[in-house]
């Protein structure tokens, strides 16, 4: 990375703030913002740079048509709870590309977008869960549900964000909090969830309100001796759905160097007794789930590859990262955005690193991030605490987020 240019990552909402997730369709840029390793500072910029990767929901890539299509369509809950596996896996291709450094977003940012889908895809069945049409953005004028996108940043110290999406045609909703933290151990490093992120909750209006608590996996940063770093998905996660009796635990294999692994993730879905078990599954790898709790599904493969479930006696693709797509998300332009929007915000640094001028867009971005300081003294001088644009402030203890009924929507 250019050294003229100290891009310092976000960590806050899904990585939204457009100009910290966008890669510049600039030679010069797309090259200055690539993580190199080199020395003990470059180790450190890198690991940084790869932290809002890990956690949150890609707004770039099109788990967008699983949410609002695949997931509610089924009447049967153990396909729901397989759809809702899938989406999970399919909102991890953001870690299987090359690293990018976003920028530091400040405090009250905000970023808006939404995709028109085409409706017309909305069957659901086993065999096209895992289809290349998973997102269909409509480019036409066919009729389309449309999934929004809602973020803000809610604290500086930690980085904390809060998110949104949401398709009301479909009724469905998924909410969550952006908060990582770090490890550092020699030549490796591990990247989890931080206290305020509780996971990501997706609501099925059309189902009764009916919710799953889906959590992050744990990443692991390795290849510093080879200089090429890479993400590995580490431990166990696990999705719960209290109202149909129905979780998933998935477990990641540590991958190895020097030999080619035949899968690098595995899982079970299955029924339990939510007030026997309830509080227990978050602590549970495979070799826990009880023999009380039936299994109805198992699944496995590489997650950054092709996972495949096996359910009701027969085999079949459960996600195809490769066949999954780009979906462009549409954003209001520059003129018609308030102040705080992301690309309002970081335009004046982003324009100068499209033109190469990497010590103009540096000296422009430490004035952004010394303002944000003067006004954090002031708020701290007259006692006021920041209050959010966006989001009803009793979050904290669920980690899931609630819009304000007036909130400021820019889409």
């Amino acid at each position: 990375m250019s050294k003229a240019v100290e891009a310092t990552p976000r960590t806050s909402a899904s990585g939204d703030t457009e100009a910290q997730q966008q890669k510049i369709q600039s030679e010069h840029v797309d090259r200055a913002e690539d993580i190199h390793v080199d020395g003990e500072q470059g180790k450190f910029s890198a690991i940084l740079g790869i932290l809002r990767k890990l956690v949150g929901v890609a707004d770039v890539v099109d788990f967008v048509g699983f949410m609002c299509q695949r997931i509610p369509e089924s009447d049967d809950a153990v396909e729901r709870m397989l759809a809702v596996l899938a989406w999970w896996f399919s909102k991890m291709l953001k870690h299987t590309g090359k690293v990018h450094k976003p920028f530091n977003s400040i405090l009250g940012e905000r970023f808006f977008c939404h995709w028109d889908v085409s409706s017309s895809s909305s069957q659901c069945s086993s065999e096209s869960t895992a289809s290349s049409s998973i997102t269909n953005v409509s480019t036409g004028a066919e009729a389309t549900n449309r999934v929004e996108y809602i973020t803000e940043q809610v604290s500086h110290h930690p980085p904390v964000s809060a998110f949104v999406y949401r398709c009301k045609e479909r009724g469905i909703e998924a909410a969550g909090m952006d908060h990582i933290k770090a490890k550092f151990t020699g030549l490796s490093a591990t990247v989890a969830t931080g206290s305020e992120c509780k996971g990501i909750f997706i609501t099925l209006k059309s189902r009764g309100n009916e919710m799953y608590k889906c959590t992050h996996p744990t990443g692991s940063i390795v290849g510093w001796l080879r200089g090429s770093l890479k993400v590995q998905m580490i431990e166990t996660s696990y999705i719960v759905c209290a109202k149909t009796g129905l979780a998933a635990v998935v477990e990641f294999k540590e991958e190895r160097w020097f030999s080619k692994d035949k899968g690098n993730v595995i899982g079970k879905v299955f029924r339990y007794d939510e007030s026997k078990y309830g509080d227990q599954i978050a602590s549970w790898r495979l070799k826990d789930i009880p023999k009380a709790c039936s299994i109805v599904a198992t699944f496995g493969g590489n997650w950054d590859q092709q996972v495949t479930v096996k359910h009701n006696g027969s085999e079949r693709t459960l996600i195809d990262m490769a066949a999954l797509k780009i979906a462009d998300k549409i954003v209001k332009p520059l003129e018609q955005q308030g102040e705080l929007e992301s690309r309002r915000v970081w335009e004046p640094v982003a324009s100068k690193m499209r033109q190469g001028k990497y010590a103009e867009a540096s000296r422009t971005k430490k004035a952004i991030e010394e303002a944000q300081r003067t006004l954090a003294a002031e708020r701290k001088e007259r006692g006021e605490e920041f209050v959010p644009a966006l989001f009803k402030p009793n979050y904290a203890d669920s980690g899931m987020p609630e819009l304000l009924d007036d909130a400021p929507i820019n889409i």
